[in-house]
Formats: structure tokens, C-alpha cells, sequence
């Protein structure tokens, strides 16, 4: 939003203007009296705030609204969801990347639902000789990007939460601390004035909420169905496809309809096949990443100089930053282990699912090759909205050694067949870690976090046991040195002296 400066510039702000801006925005959580002091003229300059009164008045109205709407929640999850749902629909939102895929959102036809559903059913026949687990006969949905987002966001909102909560927090109390440096009062001075940290909190959550749902949206565009990511995004046991995103891959990669569409419900059955066999999986995977998102840090430097810039009165001008421009993410180790295993796992789920639905279509199906590859370039590159996401949550959902993984698999078939396969997925501690999958040790863990870092650095000696018995005669050749030490041995008691 772009406003015009009145003649004398900030200085010259209508400042009783600015008052009722603060007083209608913030409501209760501005007390009386908070404002007292305040250099409220640098304030409105710091935060790009209009200075036109009909314009504040207006931008007023406009974030009690969204303030009103967020409710208690860390994030603005009516604005994120609306967000969510324009860009799903092809909406094209100021500042915003131009939505991929082809336009709008339209529903599936009966004819798309037909072939989708066919497809599906030829898809179970090949599949259930191949697998011991049981295939889902619950019928194919076939939906629209409004629909995939619909069913989705539940499991998107819990995944994010803990770091949705820390982030707005963060922002929240880096705009504070540049409006208390502009201001002139320390924190506890400002704590003092109607703690405006929880204030500024209210608006790290809707910028969050803006980033989250343009990331979420543009994802409903590009997924083929509700597993692309190899997590159980939608209702238990019901395998689903989203049409105008599977014609959209078909005509980018000039794929054959038929074969296409077998694809991929072969393998959206057999990742939804695999999560209804191993329930604790889904459950382990968004624990996984729930866990990882409670210890996510933010650049708090790059953070405070990317809110210096900040147009507080202007959504849409939060709509048009990137995630890179706002969210510089650190990893401890530790946090870089939880993401090792977390990738692991996923690739674990997404070679298998390569696995049995390659055992299951070889031969039947022309190209088969070629989709194969498709797939296993947008995994490695991931598309727009993928990294997106990953640069708005911290979270990159990327398997990782998915080709040693296959391998695994290929040699668990070809030693224990189908069933040992498939009893792997029994209980977590039967699946293969990463040092099995490479064949390198990991650095040890521990149950304290600085220590743990400082072992990763550690190198074991190749040859251990000649290191160890080097050790070891070192150790017997000081001690005989001591006990010659002054004539006497350890042996030596007190009448020898």
C-alpha cells in the first residue's frame, strides 16, 4: 500500500489520529495511558503507517478485523485459510508468485471422475498379488484443489502449530523491540505500557498466517493426490486424487493418459495401503516433525532487519514477502539429527511404495520408465510450493537416500519375500537407520545437548584395536616408571622405607 506523504512529513502527523489508530487497533490490550511518552510521529514512520486520518481509520478497521478473527490462536488461521483457498482457486493476490498449473479451480468432471476411478480399480488388481497388506477398497475420491485443501489443513495445522506459536512470538517481539528503540523506553518501560511484545505477537501471528496459507494454497496445485509427500494427509484409508493436477502432469511431461492415471493410483493406493497396515507410522511421522518444529530458531538478526521495512497496515504488502525474506532458520545438531531420521523415514515409505507399485506394473504399462523418472525428479528438486513451505515452516519434508533404500528393499524381497517385506513395517525398530541404509557410522547420541555436539567431531581411529593396545602399553610403561621412581615399588611398604 502506497501512501503520500502530508506536507512536513512525519513530524507533522495528526497525532490524535495516530492515538485512535493504536486505541481501535489493539482494543483492551492497549490501557490507558500506554501511549504517554511515546514519540508516536517516529513510531507511524518506523511502520509505514499511513498518515492520512481517513486512511488510519481505515487501516484500523482492517487489522481489528484480523486481530477480532485470530482469536487466542499463535496464528491467524481465518486469514491463512482464506489465503489458502484464493490461492488454491487461482486467485491472483498482489505481490504473490502467479499461480501455477492450469487456471482456477475446476471440479472434476464426470468423465475425469470415470477414468480416475477405472483407473483405480485396474490399479488394486495389479497391486494385491504383489503386496501382504490388505489394499484399501474404499472408493478413489477424485477432487478438486478446494477439496484437497479442505481435507488437509487439519493435519497441516498441528504439523505447523508449535513452530507457528514460536514465530509469532519471535516477530512479535522483534517489531516490539524496534518500536522500543524508536520510542526511547527500554523493555520495561514498554512491558509497563500494556506489554506491547503480545501486541506485536498478535501481528507476528497474521504474517505467519499470510506466508502459511499462500505456501498451503499453491501446494492444493501441484500435488497429484492427498500422499505425494508420503504423509497421510487425508481421511484414514481413503486414497484420493486431485483431476486437474494429474492432467496438468500429464500434459507438462507429455505422458500417456491411461498409463498415467494407473500410475498414479497405484501408487496413492499403495502409500494409503501401507499407513492403514502401519498405523503407528502416521502417527510417528507428524510426532517426528511436531518435534522437530518445537526446537526451530529463527535469524533474530536477519529477522529485525527484515521488520525495519515493515508496512504494519498493509496485508497485502505481508502477502508479497517471500518466506526467504522473512525466515532465516538455524538447526542444532541435534535438530539436524531429527531431520536425518525424519528424511530416512520418508524415504523409506517412498522407495517401498516405488517398490511394490514398479513389482505390480512392469510390463503392463508403456512408460512406465519415463513416469518413474518424472516423479523422482520433482522429489529431488521439489516444486514451487514444496519449497514454499519449507521456507515458511523450516520443515523440508525431502527423503532422503531414497536409490540405497530401493536397494534395501530389492535385497529384503529377494531374501524374505513378500511377507518379510511387508512385516518391516511392523514395529520402527525392524526398519533399517540411516548408518544401515549408507553403510557409514553416525555421530553417537547422548542425553545432554552441548556434549552430544561436541562428540560429533570425534574420530574413532580406523584401526581401534591397535589404537587401544597402544594405549594400553603406554599405561604399563608409565606405571613401572613410577614404581622405580625414588628405588622403591608399588609393592614397597612401609618398613622398606
Amino acid at each position: 500500500m502506497t501512501h503520500d506523504p502530508i506536507p512536513g512529513g512525519p513530524g507533522d502527523m495528526d497525532e490524535e489520529a495516530l492515538k485512535r489508530f493504536l486505541k481501535e487497533t489493539f482494543g483492551d490490550a492497549l490501557p490507558e495511558g500506554a501511549l504517554d511518552g511515546l514519540d508516536l510521529s517516529a513510531l507511524a514512520g518506523q511502520a509505514n503507517l499511513p498518515q492520512d486520518p481517513a486512511q488510519l481509520r481505515a487501516a484500523a478497521a482492517q487489522m481489528q478485523h484480523m486481530f477480532a478473527a485470530q482469536g487466542d490462536n499463535p496464528v491467524n488461521w481465518d486469514m491463512a485459510e482464506d489465503i489458502a483457498r484464493r490461492t488454491a482457486a487461482g486467485t491472483a493476490i498482489p505481490g504473490a508468485p502467479e499461480p501455477t498449473g492450469s487456471p482456477g479451480d475446476p471440479g472434476p468432471t464426470n468423465d475425469q471422475v470415470e477414468e480416475l476411478r477405472q483407473a483405480a480399480q485396474v490399479a488394486r488388481l495389479w497391486l494385491e498379488p504383489v503386496i501382504a497388506v490388505d489394499v484399501p477398497s474404499t472408493e478413489l475420491g477424485v477432487f478438486g484443489r478446494g477439496t484437497w485443501l479442505h481435507r488437509t489443513l487439519p493435519h497441516w495445522k498441528t504439523i505447523v502449530e508449535p513452530v507457528a506459536k514460536y514465530m509469532a512470538g519471535a516477530i512479535g517481539e522483534a517489531i516490539s523491540s524496534q518500536m522500543g528503540e524508536l520510542s526511547g523506553l527500554d523493555q520495561d518501560a514498554m512491558g509497563m505500557a500494556g506489554d506491547p511484545a503480545a501486541m506485536m505477537e498478535r501481528i507476528g501471528g497474521t504474517m505467519f498466517g499470510v506466508q502459511f496459507g499462500h505456501a498451503i494454497g499453491s501446494l492444493a496445485r501441484e500435488v497429484s493426490g492427498t500422499t505425494d509427500l508420503s504423509l497421510p494427509l487425508g481421511r484414514d484409508g481413503e486414497p484420493a486424487l486431485v483431476a486437474a493436477n494429474v492432467e496438468d502432469l500429464i500434459s507438462a511431461h507429455s505422458l500417456d493418459p491411461g498409463a498415467a492415471r494407473i500410475f498414479l493410483a497405484a501408487r496413492e493406493i499403495a502409500h494409503t495401503a501401507l499407513f492403514s497396515a502401519a498405523p503407528w507410522l502416521g502417527r510417528a511421522l507428524f510426532s517426528a516433525i511436531e518435534d522437530y518444529a518445537r526446537g526451530i530458531t529463527l535469524d533474530l538478526d536477519a529477522l529485525d532487519e527484515m521488520v525495519r521495512g515493515l508496512d504494519l497496515s498493509d496485508p497485502q504488502a505481508l502477502q508479497a514477502r517471500r518466506p526467504e525474506e522473512m525466515f532465516v532458520f538455524t538447526r542444532r545438531a541435534a535438530q539436524e539429527r531429527a531431520l536425518e531420521e525424519l528424511a530416512t523415514t520418508l524415504a523409506l515409505i517412498e522407495s517401498w511404495v516405488d517398490h511394490v507399485t514398479t513389482q505390480a506394473l512392469e510390463g503392463k504399462l508403456p512408460e512406465l520408465e519415463a513416469m518413474r523418472e518424472v516423479l523422482r525428479r520433482r522429489r529431488a528438486a521439489g516444486g514451487p510450493a514444496e519449497q514454499m513451505l519449507a521456507g515458511t515452516v523450516g520443515i523440508e519434508l525431502r527423503p532422503r537416500r531414497v536409490r540405497e533404500a530401493l536397494a534395501w528393499w530389492d535385497s529384503v524381497l529377494a531374501t524374505e519375500g513378500e511377507e518379510g517385506r511387508e512385516a518391516k513395517w511392523e514395529h520402527p525398530d525392524l526398519l533399517p537407520t540411516a548408518e544401515v541404509l549408507t553403510g557409514r557410522p553416525q555421530a553417537p547420541r547422548t542425553t545432554t545437548e552441548d556434549p552430544d555436539d561436541a562428540l560429533a567431531d570425534v574420530e574413532i581411529p580406523t584401526d581401534f584395536d591397535a589404537e587401544l593396545e597402544r594405549l594400553l602399553r603406554g599405561a604399563e610403561s608409565d606405571e613401572s616408571d613410577d614404581g622405580d621412581e625414588d628405588g622403591r615399588s608399588e609393592d614397597s611398604g612401609p618398613g622398606d622405607r
